[in-house]
Protein backbone atom coordinates (compact mmCIF):
# COMPACT_ATOMS: atom_id res chain seq x y z
CA UNK A 1 0.00 0.00 0.00
CA UNK A 2 1.57 3.32 -1.37
CA UNK A 3 1.55 6.13 1.13
CA UNK A 4 1.61 9.77 0.13
CA UNK A 5 1.89 12.55 2.93
CA UNK A 6 -0.89 15.47 3.82
CA UNK A 7 0.50 18.80 5.06
CA UNK A 8 -2.78 21.30 6.08
CA UNK A 9 -2.56 24.13 8.49
CA UNK A 10 -0.60 22.66 11.38
CA UNK A 11 -1.56 18.53 10.54
CA UNK A 12 0.77 16.65 9.06
CA UNK A 13 -1.15 13.05 7.75
CA UNK A 14 0.05 10.22 6.18
CA UNK A 15 -2.81 8.15 3.79
CA UNK A 16 -2.87 5.44 1.37
CA UNK A 17 -2.90 7.23 -2.02
CA UNK A 18 -6.86 5.87 -2.73
CA UNK A 19 -7.60 8.28 0.40
CA UNK A 20 -6.82 11.64 -1.13
CA UNK A 21 -10.70 12.13 -1.92
CA UNK A 22 -11.67 11.83 2.35
CA UNK A 23 -8.77 14.05 3.60
CA UNK A 24 -10.75 16.72 1.55
CA UNK A 25 -13.94 16.16 2.65
CA UNK A 26 -12.83 16.22 6.76
CA UNK A 27 -10.17 19.33 6.47
CA UNK A 28 -11.41 21.40 3.51
CA UNK A 29 -14.98 20.72 4.06
CA UNK A 30 -15.44 19.60 7.47
CA UNK A 31 -18.37 17.47 6.97
CA UNK A 32 -18.44 16.08 10.28
CA UNK A 33 -18.55 19.51 11.45
CA UNK A 34 -14.90 19.60 14.36
CA UNK A 35 -16.40 23.44 13.90
CA UNK A 36 -18.97 22.37 16.97
CA UNK A 37 -16.23 20.51 18.99
CA UNK A 38 -15.29 22.50 22.55
CA UNK A 39 -12.31 22.35 24.48
CA UNK A 40 -12.71 19.47 27.29
CA UNK A 41 -15.14 17.25 25.58
CA UNK A 42 -15.09 13.21 25.31
CA UNK A 43 -15.15 12.31 21.80
CA UNK A 44 -16.08 9.02 20.25
CA UNK A 45 -14.42 8.81 16.75
CA UNK A 46 -16.33 5.32 15.09
CA UNK A 47 -14.47 4.31 11.87
CA UNK A 48 -11.45 6.41 12.46
CA UNK A 49 -9.66 5.17 9.60
CA UNK A 50 -6.11 6.86 8.91
CA UNK A 51 -6.75 9.14 11.72
CA UNK A 52 -7.97 12.30 9.79
CA UNK A 53 -10.68 13.52 12.47
CA UNK A 54 -9.25 12.52 15.36
CA UNK A 55 -6.23 14.37 15.05
CA UNK A 56 -8.52 17.64 13.88
CA UNK A 57 -10.68 16.90 17.10
CA UNK A 58 -7.53 15.90 19.20
CA UNK A 59 -6.11 19.86 18.69
CA UNK A 60 -10.00 21.32 19.21
CA UNK A 61 -10.73 19.07 22.52
CA UNK A 62 -7.37 20.33 24.29
CA UNK A 63 -5.14 17.90 26.79
CA UNK A 64 -8.13 18.12 28.99
CA UNK A 65 -10.82 16.77 26.54
CA UNK A 66 -10.40 13.09 25.21
CA UNK A 67 -10.56 11.38 22.17
CA UNK A 68 -11.08 7.54 21.50
CA UNK A 69 -10.75 6.31 17.90
CA UNK A 70 -12.22 3.15 16.72
CA UNK A 71 -10.91 1.09 13.27
CA UNK A 72 -11.47 -2.22 12.64
CA UNK A 73 -9.17 -2.49 9.50
CA UNK A 74 -5.10 -3.96 10.77
CA UNK A 75 -3.83 -1.33 7.67
CA UNK A 76 -5.37 1.55 8.85
CA UNK A 77 -4.98 0.89 12.39
CA UNK A 78 -0.98 0.94 11.91
CA UNK A 79 -1.26 4.16 10.35
CA UNK A 80 -3.69 6.21 12.57
CA UNK A 81 -0.64 5.35 15.33
CA UNK A 82 1.60 6.76 13.02
CA UNK A 83 -0.89 9.76 12.36
CA UNK A 84 -0.90 10.48 16.38
CA UNK A 85 2.88 10.32 16.77
CA UNK A 86 3.24 12.30 14.28
CA UNK A 87 0.61 15.37 15.35
CA UNK A 88 1.82 14.68 19.30
CA UNK A 89 -1.81 14.19 19.96
CA UNK A 90 -1.42 12.49 23.23
CA UNK A 91 -5.15 12.74 24.22
CA UNK A 92 -6.44 9.61 21.94
CA UNK A 93 -6.67 6.59 22.63
CA UNK A 94 -6.91 4.36 19.74
CA UNK A 95 -8.47 0.65 19.27
CA UNK A 96 -7.91 -1.47 16.76
CA UNK A 97 -11.85 -2.98 16.83
CA UNK A 98 -15.26 -2.45 15.75
CA UNK A 99 -18.42 -1.46 17.70
CA UNK A 100 -21.40 -3.28 17.00
CA UNK A 101 -24.70 -4.84 18.66
CA UNK A 102 -22.28 -7.85 19.92
CA UNK A 103 -19.44 -8.91 20.68
CA UNK A 104 -17.79 -11.38 17.94
CA UNK A 105 -15.65 -11.36 15.38
CA UNK A 106 -16.36 -10.58 11.81
CA UNK A 107 -14.63 -10.11 8.17
CA UNK A 108 -14.66 -6.46 6.58
CA UNK A 109 -14.13 -5.25 3.26
CA UNK A 110 -13.60 -2.00 2.48
CA UNK A 111 -11.96 -0.53 -1.12
CA UNK A 112 -11.03 -4.12 -2.04
CA UNK A 113 -9.18 -5.05 1.29
CA UNK A 114 -9.89 -7.93 3.61
CA UNK A 115 -9.27 -8.17 7.73
CA UNK A 116 -10.93 -9.62 10.41
CA UNK A 117 -11.79 -7.81 13.19
CA UNK A 118 -12.62 -8.16 16.99
CA UNK A 119 -16.87 -6.40 17.74
CA UNK A 120 -17.62 -5.30 20.59
CA UNK A 121 -20.68 -2.72 21.83
CA UNK A 122 -19.95 0.72 22.82
CA UNK A 123 -20.90 -0.14 26.11
CA UNK A 124 -18.31 -2.78 27.16
CA UNK A 125 -15.70 -0.54 25.22
CA UNK A 126 -16.38 2.44 27.36
CA UNK A 127 -16.39 -0.02 30.72
CA UNK A 128 -12.87 -1.26 29.62
CA UNK A 129 -11.65 2.09 29.27
CA UNK A 130 -13.32 3.31 32.45
CA UNK A 131 -15.00 6.28 30.92
CA UNK A 132 -18.06 6.97 33.16
CA UNK A 133 -18.56 10.66 31.66
CA UNK A 134 -20.82 11.57 29.41
CA UNK A 135 -19.70 11.22 25.19
CA UNK A 136 -19.89 14.78 23.97
CA UNK A 137 -19.53 14.61 20.52
CA UNK A 138 -20.10 10.97 18.37
CA UNK A 139 -18.29 10.94 14.74
CA UNK A 140 -19.91 7.35 13.17
CA UNK A 141 -18.46 6.51 9.14
CA UNK A 142 -18.85 2.89 9.92
CA UNK A 143 -20.04 1.53 6.52
CA UNK A 144 -23.72 0.85 7.13
CA UNK A 145 -23.49 -0.30 10.64
CA UNK A 146 -24.65 3.08 12.36
CA UNK A 147 -28.10 1.98 12.47
CA UNK A 148 -27.17 -1.26 14.63
CA UNK A 149 -24.58 0.81 16.77
CA UNK A 150 -27.34 3.75 17.50
CA UNK A 151 -30.06 1.17 18.08
CA UNK A 152 -28.13 -0.88 20.08
CA UNK A 153 -26.45 1.70 22.11
CA UNK A 154 -29.21 4.08 22.03
CA UNK A 155 -29.45 4.88 26.38
CA UNK A 156 -25.69 6.06 25.70
CA UNK A 157 -25.30 7.53 22.08
CA UNK A 158 -28.58 9.94 22.88
CA UNK A 159 -26.71 11.47 25.76
CA UNK A 160 -24.24 13.16 23.39
CA UNK A 161 -24.72 16.90 22.16
CA UNK A 162 -23.38 15.96 18.82
CA UNK A 163 -23.57 12.73 16.54
CA UNK A 164 -22.39 13.25 12.95
CA UNK A 165 -22.38 10.57 10.58
CA UNK A 166 -22.54 9.42 7.35
CA UNK A 167 -25.67 7.54 6.11
CA UNK A 168 -26.23 4.91 3.93
CA UNK A 169 -29.89 4.08 3.04
CA UNK A 170 -30.24 4.51 6.89
CA UNK A 171 -31.51 8.15 7.66
CA UNK A 172 -35.01 7.73 7.93
CA UNK A 173 -34.71 4.85 10.72
CA UNK A 174 -32.06 7.01 12.74
CA UNK A 175 -34.00 9.87 12.55
CA UNK A 176 -36.79 7.64 14.50
CA UNK A 177 -34.40 6.75 17.10
CA UNK A 178 -32.58 10.02 17.74
CA UNK A 179 -35.58 13.01 16.45
CA UNK A 180 -37.49 11.95 19.72
CA UNK A 181 -34.63 12.93 22.49
CA UNK A 182 -34.43 16.39 21.19
CA UNK A 183 -32.15 16.85 18.20
CA UNK A 184 -32.41 18.24 14.90
CA UNK A 185 -30.74 16.96 11.87
CA UNK A 186 -28.66 19.65 10.03
CA UNK A 187 -27.63 18.18 6.68
CA UNK A 188 -24.15 19.43 4.97
CA UNK A 189 -25.62 22.02 1.78
CA UNK A 190 -23.85 23.01 -0.85
CA UNK A 191 -24.23 26.73 0.69
CA UNK A 192 -21.97 25.08 3.34
CA UNK A 193 -19.61 24.03 1.34
CA UNK A 194 -19.30 27.08 -0.56
CA UNK A 195 -18.50 28.98 2.60
CA UNK A 196 -15.61 26.49 3.90
CA UNK A 197 -14.05 26.61 0.15
CA UNK A 198 -14.22 30.16 0.46
CA UNK A 199 -12.63 30.53 3.64
CA UNK A 200 -9.40 28.02 2.21
CA UNK A 201 -9.12 29.97 -0.76
CA UNK A 202 -8.25 32.92 1.83
CA UNK A 203 -6.34 30.82 4.14
CA UNK A 204 -4.60 27.85 2.19
CA UNK A 205 -5.30 29.10 -1.17
CA UNK A 206 -2.08 26.60 -2.77
CA UNK A 207 -3.21 23.54 -0.57
CA UNK A 208 -6.68 24.11 -1.84
CA UNK A 209 -5.58 24.69 -5.45
CA UNK A 210 -3.30 21.51 -5.71
CA UNK A 211 -5.79 19.28 -4.09
CA UNK A 212 -8.48 20.47 -6.63
CA UNK A 213 -5.91 19.93 -9.29
CA UNK A 214 -4.93 16.80 -8.44
CA UNK A 215 -9.08 16.30 -8.71
CA UNK A 216 -8.86 17.00 -11.76
CA UNK A 217 -6.47 14.94 -12.79
CA UNK A 218 -8.08 11.80 -11.79
CA UNK A 219 -11.29 12.32 -12.75
CA UNK A 220 -11.45 14.66 -15.78
CA UNK A 221 -13.72 17.06 -17.00
CA UNK A 222 -16.51 17.68 -16.77
CA UNK A 223 -17.23 15.46 -14.21
CA UNK A 224 -14.08 16.62 -12.16
CA UNK A 225 -15.71 20.64 -11.93
CA UNK A 226 -18.52 19.05 -9.32
CA UNK A 227 -16.26 16.63 -8.08
CA UNK A 228 -13.74 19.09 -6.78
CA UNK A 229 -16.30 21.51 -5.34
CA UNK A 230 -18.17 19.05 -3.24
CA UNK A 231 -15.49 16.44 -2.29
CA UNK A 232 -18.39 13.61 -2.46
CA UNK A 233 -21.23 13.28 -5.26
CA UNK A 234 -24.13 14.99 -3.30
CA UNK A 235 -26.39 13.56 -6.06
CA UNK A 236 -26.26 9.62 -4.70
CA UNK A 237 -29.66 8.80 -3.25
CA UNK A 238 -28.25 6.86 -0.85
CA UNK A 239 -25.12 9.09 0.61
CA UNK A 240 -26.35 11.99 3.09
CA UNK A 241 -23.85 13.57 5.67
CA UNK A 242 -25.04 15.75 8.56
CA UNK A 243 -25.32 16.23 12.02
CA UNK A 244 -27.59 15.89 15.10
CA UNK A 245 -27.56 18.58 16.68
CA UNK A 246 -28.93 18.69 20.40
CA UNK A 247 -31.77 21.41 21.14
CA UNK A 248 -30.25 23.77 23.50
CA UNK A 249 -32.87 23.65 25.74
CA UNK A 250 -32.27 19.53 25.89
CA UNK A 251 -28.73 20.72 27.37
Amino acid sequence: MELAIFDYHTYHVLYPKFYFPFLKEVFFLDIYRTDLLKPKDIVLDLGASTGDFCIIASKKVGEKGRVIAIEPNAEDYEILKLNIQRNNCRNIIPLNLAVGSECTEKETTFWGRKSTCKVNTLENILDMLNINDKIDFIKLDIEGFELDVIHKSILKVKEANIISLEFHHTKEKIDSLLLPHGFDFKPITMSYIYRKIIKNLFLHPITLLNVYAHTIRKNGMPRALRKAITGFDMTKDDLLVGSYIKRREQL
